[in-house]
């Protein structure tokens, strides 16, 4: 039963919030970098595309004013052409075209350059291989290509004149490394900037976040004080009918609280036993007074509506939300752990383990408390009895809790009635119900 350490509203906003947003700004940045690359590879294709085919027609042009002035065939043309072009495009700042080919439209004629000094030709001719070209259903496409590990364009455009295709050009292009570097340092820019100003906007946001969570802090404070400020005016009002003082309240949830933190139960338990504790016999508003303040012994027909205070108890928790996990305490503080009690017969584990806390706590109270009836017992006649009923009445689990704080809970709480029991108390609801301790989900 280890007791589990709650999360504060102020862990969430200081903490969960700022690893959400971090995480947050990581997504963006990615996403973002993702959405450059992909621009930036759309407008360098581009680029190269206009550029392949200003010189896939310089190309053309040329080819057919070499065939006009009879100075040879269509492939010899082109061959020249391409030799002129070729020549004139040494040293280009952009990159080079490290392969072409052209393929002749009415014949099988092929003419080719490649660079067989560029450290991947062999890559790229492996590559050209690997994607023939199909005649008549050829088109205009340009791509981007890994080869060997290095970006390539890769361009089928073609080769028209006077509107009739007279052939297929197919070229690689390599990107200068300059290019290339300039494409990487575009990419790290642009990923710097948008974390840059992602990180500004979540810093410019978080002000205006833990402003609205203060607020939420002052409206949870304030509705979590009313709905303690009507418990206890709920529980006074069931104990006024009951007895003269609502003192036993008082008492038994401290002493709950107590046995539950020597149990170490989890923060949350806890909220719940101290709800329970108080409204635990909130069902005897339902009882008639003839038999609530009846002075002597209950008969059988009476002490079976006194239990009824059970079921009018479920029926009035189980009506707000806010108090409906104190229900495990008004509907089973009367079971025992050998399944005697009452009103369903629960034993061992089925019952509560918050009932079972008070149950002891309960018992342990009424043992040491004076009423009209009976006179106090001590502390050691209370702790045996309370012990003798270990594994009967009680959670032996619980009672061995008890055994170990007994006589200290008895010097602490036994018979007070006094202005400092009510502080303590203030103070433990105070621990468990602060605003800044309710556990978030």
């Amino acid at each position: 039963m280890a007791r589990s350490r709650p999360q504060t509203l102020q862990t969430f906003v200081y903490r969960t919030l700022a690893i959400r947003l971090a995480v947050m700004a990581a997504l963006v940045a990615v996403a973002t970098t993702a959405a450059v690359y992909v621009i930036e590879g759309r407008n360098l294709r581009n680029l190269v595309a206009k550029e392949v085919q200003a010189d896939v027609r310089s190309i053309t042009l040329r080819t057919m004013e070499i065939v006009n002035e009879g100075e040879g065939d269509q492939r010899a043309a082109f061959r020249r052409a391409l030799d002129e072009w070729m020549a004139a495009n040494l040293g280009r700042q952009s990159g080079e075209f490290v392969y072409v080919r052209f393929h002749g439209a009415a014949t099988n004629d092929r003419e080719e350059r490649r660079d067989d000094g560029y450290a991947r030709i062999g890559p790229v001719l492996a590559f050209i291989g690997a994607h023939p070209l199909a005649g008549a259903e050829i088109t205009q496409k340009t791509r981007i290509v890994m080869i060997a590990g290095a970006m390539h364009i890769y361009t089928v455009l073609p080769v028209t004149y006077r509107a009739e295709r007279v052939g297929v050009t197919q070229a690689v292009f390599a990107p200068a490394a300059a290019v290339q570097a300039g494409i990487s340092r575009d990419l790290r820019r642009s990923a710097v900037i948008t974390i840059l100003v992602v990180v500004v906007t979540s810093a410019l946001l978080y002000p205006v976040i833990l402003l609205l969570a203060r607020k939420l802090v002052t409206f949870s404070r304030n509705l979590l004080q009313a709905n303690l400020e009507s418990l206890a005016i709920l529980a006074g009002a069931i104990a006024k009918r009951d007895s003269d003082t609502d003192i036993h309240n008082f008492r038994v949830t401290l002493y709950a609280v107590r046995l539950a933190e020597q149990l170490k139960l989890p923060h949350q338990d806890i909220q719940t036993l101290i709800k329970g504790a108080f409204l635990h016999d909130v069902g005897k508003i339902g009882v008639r007074d003839s038999i609530l303040l009846k002075p002597g012994s209950l008969d059988e027909q009476e002490f079976s509506e006194m239990k009824d205070h059970v079921r009018h108890g479920l029926d009035i928790v189980k009506g707000a939300m806010w108090l409906n996990d104190a229900a495990q305490i008004v509907g089973s503080h009367h079971e025992k752990f050998d399944g005697s009690g009452y009103p369903e017969g629960l034993a061992g584990q089925a019952i509560p383990l918050p009932a079972r806390i008070f149950a002891v706590a309960d018992v342990f109270d009424a043992l040491t408390s004076r009423r009209p009836y009976k006179e106090p017992l001590s502390c050691e006649a209370s702790v045996a009895l309370v012990a003798e009923g270990r594994g009967r009445h009680f959670d032996p689990e619980v009672v061995d809790a008890f055994l170990s704080i007994g006589g200290d809970l008895h010097r602490r709480y036994a018979g007070r009635d006094d202005q400092g029991l009510r502080d303590e108390l203030k103070t433990v609801i105070t621990r468990y119900f602060s605003t800044g301790e309710i556990l978030l989900d």
